[in-house]
């Protein structure tokens, strides 16, 4: 074989090369994007730290900061709810998740807050709003809460959405977490675009809870007016529709003892009809310490 012969017959293999990596890849990232078009979504309850009347709170933050990281980038998560963030916390976990976003900012006030992956998401609008000003005992701030809130556009699904994140208190009487599920529900009703709503949060109850209850569309109550009302948007546990022949374990592990039987508190509600193709708590742990006394849920679903 002559050298022109040879160099022609290199350039062919090279190009049947070229071509077989460039389909491959191709190929490989068609279903990475067909498989990405879901969305991973997470609710954590981080254990909080910081000042509290002028005294320092020590959850053991500076130990467990490790774990809380590993299981966050884990998680593969796309959008997280944190609650009991303190601003400390925040900065640290902002510092060593560079590729997530944060609302609100560890510069600002608040004890919750949103991650979002940068890669994939981009935040369009945010706020915060009260759920009850007025306490229910003169001189407490018992029912006095609010919630985070982001709208995202996701750039693989070419969708919007929004995600609410929230602590209710865990001290109301029954009617108070009443008033807290219909503000909720007016708030989602009112928001000013049509995108769907995905709930995080630690809601201090268990499904017989009037704040479940009623998102979910299983009860009316009274607004402030004393006219009945049915949440406007009913919601759906995404655990629950994930596993519906599975026990809801709960998700406290208070005294980090790794109890796999306690309170049921922590849930991500999405709309009615979404597609939730799975859904579990984790319960890492790293030789028997855990990274906080709340167990995280991880849901994986599809928008509409």
């Amino acid at each position: 074989m002559n050298y022109a012969s040879l160099l022609l017959l290199i350039q062919y293999l090279t190009v049947c090369l070229w071509g077989s990596s460039a389909c491959a890849a191709e190929t490989r990232d068609q279903g990475e994007r067909a498989i990405r078009t879901s969305l991973k979504i997470m609710t954590f309850n981080i254990h909080w730290q910081g000042m509290d009347n002028g005294k320092f709170y020590d959850s053991g933050f500076r130990k467990r900061k490790p774990l809380i990281i590993n299981v966050i980038k884990a998680s593969g998560a796309d959008v997280i709810g944190l609650q009991e963030a303190s601003i400390e916390q925040r900065t640290a976990l902002a510092d060593a998740l560079p590729r997530y976003g944060m609302f609100p900012l560890p510069s600002e006030v608040g004890d919750e807050c949103i991650l979002y992956r940068l890669d994939r998401l981009v935040l369009k609008n945010s706020g915060h709003e009260n759920l009850r000003q007025k306490p229910e005992i003169p001189g407490t701030n018992i029912g006095v809460r609010g919630f985070f809130w982001v709208r995202l556009y996701d750039r693989l699904s070419d969708k919007q959405f929004y995600l609410l994140n929230l602590h209710t208190d865990h001290r109301s009487l029954w009617r108070g977490r009443q008033l807290d599920a219909i503000l909720i529900g007016k708030w989602i009703s009112k928001r000013k675009y049509s995108d769907p709503v995905i709930l995080t949060g630690d809601f201090n109850g268990k499904p017989d809870n009037p704040r479940y209850l009623y998102l979910t569309g299983q009860k009316q109550y009274p607004d402030r007016d004393g006219k009945f009302t049915s949440m406007p948007v009913p919601m759906q546990d995404s655990f629950t529709l994930a596993n519906p022949d599975i026990r809801y374990s709960g998700t406290g592990n208070f005294g980090y003892k790794g109890s796999k039987d306690g309170a049921q508190l922590d849930y991500i509600f999405v709309p009615r009809g979404t597609k939730v193709t799975g859904s579990r708590i984790i319960y890492y742990n790293a030789n028997g310490a855990y990274p906080s006394d709340h167990y995280p849920v991880l849901s994986e679903i599809e928008l509409n």
